[in-house]
């Protein structure tokens, strides 16, 4: 007599039932969880408020770095998250990062966490690291290009970096300034 053949462990599964999946981002996103992802000190003068149709903000102290989650339930997956840096409170944009629906909550909480970090670290120093970095271009872009990414730039001072196997992106645009003709 043969031996059953093994359960296959897809059929039947219990709805409360975690399933691990590896590599993570085949998973998708998950519940956007913002106590995990937005770690900021909520009882040290950071600021926490709800905008229209769900929208919710956290704002630094000096309200000058934000970040912001804009769901939008009518399209599938288009939740959007957004960080910026103002050079001054609600002022001109220094910079600004946006993520998908599709990014990993340990990859929002990561930046995050690097973020608050360096604001921390700013503001109990004379350093201004999310608005003045010393580091150059090149020594950001090269590990990426030594590791196979592909790099287009666009004549609007955008530059697109995608990875070999195009599971993201980083697209950066200089500044740029309007000359007048004389």
């Amino acid at each position: 007599m043969l031996p059953d053949p093994p359960r296959d462990p897809f059929n039947n599964l219990d709805p409360a039932q975690t399933v691990r999946v590896l590599p993570h981002h085949l998973a998708g996103p998950g519940q956007a969880d913002l106590e995990t992802i937005w770690a900021f000190p909520f009882d040290d003068g950071w600021h926490l408020h709800q905008g229209l149709e769900g929208m919710v903000f956290a704002i630094s102290p000096c309200a000058r770095l934000w970040t912001r989650f804009a769901p939008k339930p009518e399209e599938r997956g288009a939740d959007t998250w957004t960080i910026g840096m103002d050079r001054a409170p609600f002022g001109p944009r220094a910079w600004e990062i946006t993520f998908d629906a599709t990014t990993p909550d340990e990859l929002l909480r990561d930046v995050h966490t690097e973020l608050l970090d360096l604001y921390l670290e700013d503001r109990h120093s004379d350093k201004n690291h999310l608005v003045e970095d010393p580091t150059a271009p090149h020594e950001v872009y090269t590990p990426l290009l030594t590791h196979g990414w592909s790099h287009s730039v666009k004549t609007d001072g955008t530059q697109t970096f995608l990875p070999p196997e195009g599971l993201g992106g980083v697209r950066h645009r200089y500044a740029t300034t309007e000359r007048c003709a004389s």
